[in-house]
């Protein structure tokens, strides 16, 4: 009697992830050029489109042609200020133990 009992809380246990996997919020995530290195990708531009990135944190960029191909300009704005907020969106980590924090 008692290993069907274990047996279906272990079933339970393992299936719990799953069900509730729907309901998270997704992260942000979208394939960038550069072999797929974002560091790259937000720290350079696309200088072969004809734009380069000014500030990676705000997701600016400038032309460096008269005409620029801008397929990647939405993707840099998405993904690049994304990476300058913690995950979860909250508030950076800021330790309240004094001796944690460097002199």
């Amino acid at each position: 009697m008692a290993l069907p009992r274990h047996a279906a809380i272990l079933s339970l246990a393992l299936l719990a992830p799953s069900a509730i996997a729907h309901l998270l919020p997704p992260g942000v995530y979208a394939t960038v050029p550069y072999n797929n290195n974002p560091f790259l990708f937000c720290t350079l531009g696309m200088p072969q489109d004809g734009w380069v990135a000014v500030d990676w944190r705000t997701g600016s960029w400038k032309p460096i042609t008269q005409y620029p191909n801008l397929r990647w300009v939405p993707t840099y704005a998405y993904i690049c200020p994304a990476a300058n907020r913690p995950a979860g969106g909250g508030t950076p980590y800021r330790p309240s133990d004094s001796a944690t924090q460097s002199s």
